[in-house]
């Protein structure tokens, strides 16, 4: 009998382990790189002798003097040849110590203990030469340090690198005929300043004179105190002479009557020469008055228009700055940005400018105030406005409009057009449609011909209808005009009815009073004759009796 072995148990299987939750935060950091703009200091930079600009010279430079040893260590330069140059401190340049009014440049950062805090200056030179030896000069930058100008390497090589362009702008508010450096506005006033200068301290000079004058004293008059009386000054005191009135002032005569108009011819040439008058400053509150509004506007345009001048002689530097940054934007920008332009998000992709070759920077010249803005941008939109009650659509169409408007706005001083009017060329970045698309056309389309004439009809009808309108005026004008002639003739019927009643009343009375006077004198007359005949009467009775 065959027996089978025992089965051995299997073995028992582990329990299954739960799994383990993590929570985790991924970070995502971009570098972006930007251009920058850096004002360079007169003292910092310099050009070939005869240069005339930048763009064309042969020769610049540019001392970098706001770094220190750890940046530049930083920025990949040779360590051991940083540490090796010599601190800078500016204690040899003037117009570095002119300007420096706070004792910057003495004791600076750095010092043995934290020497990688020590400012160190290193050179940029921009040169035309030679290099590869091919017969082609082309530009290059070559970086020194120290006072032995000794070429810095970068991760072991010399730091000679080719430019396209010489990376400065430079602007004057004064340029000088054929030459780089300009002058300066202190330039201009400097001169009249000194005469000022001199001026005023000889005025103060002649009223110290004037208020405190010398005192001549004779030897004969001087007695032993006269001298020491003399020299105590003070308010009040006693001299004593031998005799009285030997004393004799010598009073300085008073000169400021004639400094005071040439300070004022100064003043008046220093206007002159900047172009900042008392009256535009609004410092001068009598120069205002008994003048009209066009007076006062001239004069303030004709001080401002030097200022422009300046403005617009600086722009031409700004100009040459933006050229710059484009370049640079141009050949090293290598990703697409999303930028808030105009108030609205623009997707801005540089690496399509590398076929950009008609770019044009344009410089606002200037052309009037804002009343004068405003007042030709209007007559544009007049001109717009004709256009298309003409039927000429083809010349003026939603942008155009849209442009004018945005103009206006922005003459007004409102930065953002769209709170006012909607863009016709506004997309909606999800869907690409237009945000304000144009009204549908009318379901049959016209000839241009037809709606040319049917706006001329319309044109027509429009002054067929203002015409009558017109004519109403002064329909209803004269019928107002004959009611008040009417009423005016009305009265003058009343006036002359009443004036004839009383003058035939007054001649009336007259011919009344003439009647009675006439009575009057007859009664009398009777009267008289009566006493009369009784009179002859008593006569004849006397007689009688004789």
């Amino acid at each position: 009998m065959n027996i089978a072995p025992p089965l051995k148990a299997a073995p028992a299987l582990p329990a299954p382990s739960l799994p383990v939750a993590h929570d985790v935060t991924i970070v995502t950091t971009r570098k972006f790189a930007q251009a920058r703009v850096l004002g360079v200091p007169p003292e910092e930079f310099g050009i070939e002798r005869g240069a005339r600009s930048i763009r064309d010279c042969n020769y610049c430079f540019h001392e970098v003097v706001t770094k220190t040893e750890a940046q530049l260590i930083a920025e990949g330069f040779d360590a051991e040849q940083i540490k090796s140059l010599d601190d800078y401190n500016g204690h040899s340049n003037v117009e570095t110590l002119a300007r420096d009014t706070a004792d910057e440049h003495f004791g600076g950062p750095g010092d043995s203990i934290n020497a990688a805090a020590r400012l160190v200056r290193i050179t940029e030179h921009y040169v035309r030469m030679d290099y590869e030896g091919d017969g082609q000069p082309s530009l290059y930058q070559v970086i020194t340090g120290g006072d032995q100008s000794e070429i810095l390497r970068k991760g072991g090589r010399d730091c000679i690198t080719p430019f396209d362009a010489m990376p400065f702008a430079a602007t004057t508010p004064v340029p000088m005929t054929h030459r780089f450096f300009g002058r300066s506005i202190a330039d201009l006033v400097m001169p009249l300043q000194r005469e000022k200068t001199a001026l005023k301290r000889g005025a103060l000079d002649n009223l110290y004179l004037h208020n405190n004058p010398r005192v001549e004293v004779s030897e004969a008059n001087a007695g032993p105190n006269t001298l020491d009386d003399l020299l105590v000054w003070r308010p009040g005191g006693v001299v004593r002479t031998k005799t009285p009135g030997g004393l004799n002032w010598q009073v300085v005569p008073d000169i400021t009557t004639s400094i005071y108009p040439m300070m004022q011819y100064l003043d008046a040439e220093l206007e002159t020469r900047t172009g900042l008058s008392r009256q535009s400053q609004g410092i001068d509150a009598n120069a205002l008055q008994n003048q009209s509004a066009t007076a006062v506007s001239q004069m303030f345009s004709a001080s401002q228009m030097r200022i422009k001048l300046i403005a617009r002689l600086m722009a031409e530097g700004v100009r040459d700055i933006f050229a710059l940054l484009h370049g640079t934007i141009r050949r090293h920008g290598q990703s697409q940005q999303t930028v808030r332009l105009r108030n609205a998000w623009v997707a801005v992709d540089p690496r399509a400018w590398k076929t950009r070759d008609d770019m044009t920077i344009n410089v606002g010249l200037g052309s009037g105030a804002k009343a004068q803005q405003f007042s030709q941008l209007m007559a544009l939109a007049n001109i717009q406005k004709e256009l298309i009650a003409g039927g000429k659509v083809n010349m003026v169409g939603d942008r155009e409009l849209y442009n004018t408007a945005a103009e206006l706005t922005r003459i007004m001083g409102h930065k953002n057009p769209g709170r006012f009017f909607n863009d016709p060329t506004a997309v909606n970045p999800q869907t690409g449609q237009l945000l304000h698309p144009p009204p549908a056309p009318p379901a049959s389309q016209s000839d241009p011909k037809l709606l040319a004439l049917q706006a001329r009809a319309q044109a027509e009808q429009q002054r067929i209808q203002s015409d009558a309108i017109h004519q109403q005026v002064k329909m209803q004008a004269e019928i107002e005009l004959a009611k008040i002639k009417a009423e005016l003739d009305a009265k003058m019927k009343v006036l002359e009815t009443h004036l004839k009643a009383t003058t035939k009343r007054q001649k009336m009375q007259h011919s009344q009073a003439r009647h009675d006077m006439e009575v009057a004198e007859a009664a009398l007359r009777m009267v008289a004759a009566g006493e009369r005949h009784d009179a002859q009467a008593k006569d004849r009775e006397c007689n009688c009796d004789v």
